[in-house]
């Protein structure tokens, strides 16, 4: 059977996970799917273990939405957000739906350097956290955004914790962050006083899924339970000489928000270590490769060649030196990183 013979009820359930009309054609030319499997979306993982949503599609009752099982992730690549297939037993997963997006970083793991990890998966936004009241991060957030465009979801610089600034410094922070942003859209909130957070939800209509991403003790799980207007995720504070928070958030995890969508909680990430990019580093450095274009040499490294458009506009104080740097630091890493891929292969 396949999902576009299924009933409206079935439909509708899927759609309230967040089921799309792209994710439908997807799986029709990837998976052999009958009735008697079960097809649902991962929440959570835990020690090989997925929790997820399904829908029996064969013989699903006319009262009843979606319910919640677990089946174990033998051989099967899994994040939080895919759409999986199941056998009926929840034995084995017999599918993944390709997603329309997917957020991945290197492992952190010294032994894992050339193994992706896959953080979240079929996502429409990606909230970027960074707490006004620590200096602003913009190498960090540099690495943040290659990710988020290469995940395929659209990034959103949030700046929590503006109730514990004023309103001077917290005007500063947003502008050295939203100079590297881009056009990038850069929202300041509290979830204490709720200061913008109608606008991060307006990032969230018509079923969309956002995932949160950020260092440990920026706000995630604070904003987390903002915007779900619960209080299901563990709050901590953070330490007075370095503004660091402990881990509250444990495991990735799928959370529903009351306005039909979906959040995805990450754990703090103390690094943000790059995988093979696509398109990130060119969109997150689009100043640098627009002034590249007026180079003199095509293959000009942005070093010491003469003729340099983008060594001319940091003398003359329209680029920041520091951003050139940190984007051959990225360039560096992924090079770096494609070498590492290369020697595993051939072992």
């Amino acid at each position: 059977m396949q999902l576009v013979t299924l009933r409206a009820i079935v439909r509708n359930a899927l759609s309230e996970l967040g089921w799309s009309d792209a994710l439908d054609r997807s799986m029709r030319e990837s998976i052999e799917f009958d009735d008697t499997q079960l097809l649902g979306r991962v929440r959570r993982i835990d020690r090989g273990l997925s929790t997820f949503h399904c829908v029996h599609v064969g013989r699903m009752p006319e009262q009843q939405w979606f319910e919640e099982r677990r089946v174990r992730n033998l051989r099967a690549d899994v994040a939080v957000g895919d759409w999986i297939v199941v056998t009926a037993d929840c034995e084995r997963i017999v599918g993944i739906v390709p997603p329309h997006s997917c957020l991945v970083r290197r492992a952190a793991s010294d032994d894992d350097r050339a193994t992706a990890q896959r953080i979240a998966a079929n996502l429409d936004v990606v909230f970027l956290v960074h707490a006004l009241d620590a200096p602003p991060n913009q190498r960090r957030l540099e690495r943040e955004l290659v990710l988020a465009f290469d995940s395929g979801a659209r990034p959103v610089v949030v700046l929590t914790k503006s109730d514990s600034i004023d309103t001077a410094e917290a005007a500063a922070t947003c502008d050295a962050m939203a100079a590297i942003s881009l056009g990038v859209d850069v929202c300041v909130v509290s979830s204490v006083t709720g200061e913008g957070i109608d606008e991060l939800r307006r990032f969230l209509s018509d079923g969309a899924t956002a995932v949160v991403l950020g260092a440990s003790g920026v706000g995630k799980s604070t904003l987390v339970n903002a915007l779900t207007g619960t209080s299901s995720q563990e709050t901590g504070a953070v330490r007075r000489g370095d503004q660091r928070g402990r881990h509250t958030t444990t495991a990735v995890e799928l959370i529903p928000l009351p306005e039909h969508g979906w959040l995805i909680d990450t754990p703090g990430l103390r690094a943000v270590g790059l995988w093979t990019s696509g398109h990130g580093i060119e969109r997150a450095f689009a100043d640098i490769f627009a002034l590249a274009e007026h180079c003199r040499f095509r293959d000009c490294k942005h070093e010491h060649e003469p003729g340099c458009a983008v060594l001319a506009a940091i003398a003359d104080g329209t680029l920041d030196k520091a951003r050139l740097e940190g984007m051959h630091r990225l360039v560096a890493e992924e090079a770096a990183l494609e070498r590492t891929q290369q020697r595993a292969r051939r072992r």
